[in-house]
């Protein structure tokens, strides 16, 4: 079990675990993403202002991508991490297959301020390293800078921005597999995919061509 105490009166988690996304939970993730596209609307943001793709989610949980962070039976927040390297914006130079992929990072806003996303990146962090990849990689939304900056202080690089009109993300960030920012580790239940599952999206010709709505998340724990 795992205590947070970052900052004087801040909300305790005692039971904190990480496990994957079960296939009924899509609904579940989806109002996640609904309540982060409110609180970005509330700070004047464009990123993420049009419906969850409940059926994208659900194609992740098939594919044992999708995680959801939990303290006992409450929902906190969710991250997708797959090797799928979108091929508009990590080109042939970048060593795609070096990288694994994090997408749809939310925490959900009566939870922040309690470094859960951190947590969660530092976790993919961790898995990027146990399965042999050199990076782990976010794109992220090209207009939200404050989501950006989150990033730099999580230990990213910022890459290069991919400026291209039919794409509202584009601003690509990496940080070294294995590297860690929080003090925290959270439990980690069956990280490795469910039997008959490609690990972590390992890509198709299905899954290269759907275009998801997996941004990285809006939320500053």
């Amino acid at each position: 079990m795992l205590r947070s105490t970052r900052g004087k009166g801040r909300r305790m988690y005692d039971r904190l675990v990480l496990r994957p996304a079960h296939a009924d939970e899509a609904d579940v993730i989806a109002t996640m993403w609904s309540e982060a596209a409110a609180w970005l609307r509330s700070r004047s943001t464009d990123q993420w202002q049009y419906p969850a793709n409940v059926g994208g989610i659900a194609g992740d949980i098939a594919r044992g991508n999708v995680h959801v962070l939990l303290d006992g039976a409450a929902y906190l927040g969710t991250i997708t991490i797959d090797g799928f390297a979108d091929p508009e914006f990590w080109v042939p130079a970048d060593a795609p297959d070096e990288a694994l992929y994090a997408h749809r990072l939310i925490t959900r806003p009566s939870s922040r301020g309690a470094s859960l996303g951190s947590t969660m990146l530092d976790w993919a962090s961790r898995e990027a390293e146990r399965i042999g990849k050199r990076w782990l990689r976010v794109d992220v939304w090209k207009t939200n800078a404050d989501l950006g900056r989150y990033y730099e202080a999580q230990g990213f690089e910022r890459v290069r921005t991919v400026d291209l009109p039919h794409r509202r993300s584009g601003a690509l960030y990496q940080r070294r597999a294995g590297a860690e920012e929080s003090s925290r580790r959270v439990p980690a239940k069956h990280t490795m995919p469910l039997p008959g599952h490609r690990p972590y999206g390992a890509t198709d010709s299905t899954a290269s061509c759907v275009r998801r709505q997996r941004h990285t998340a809006p939320h500053q724990p």
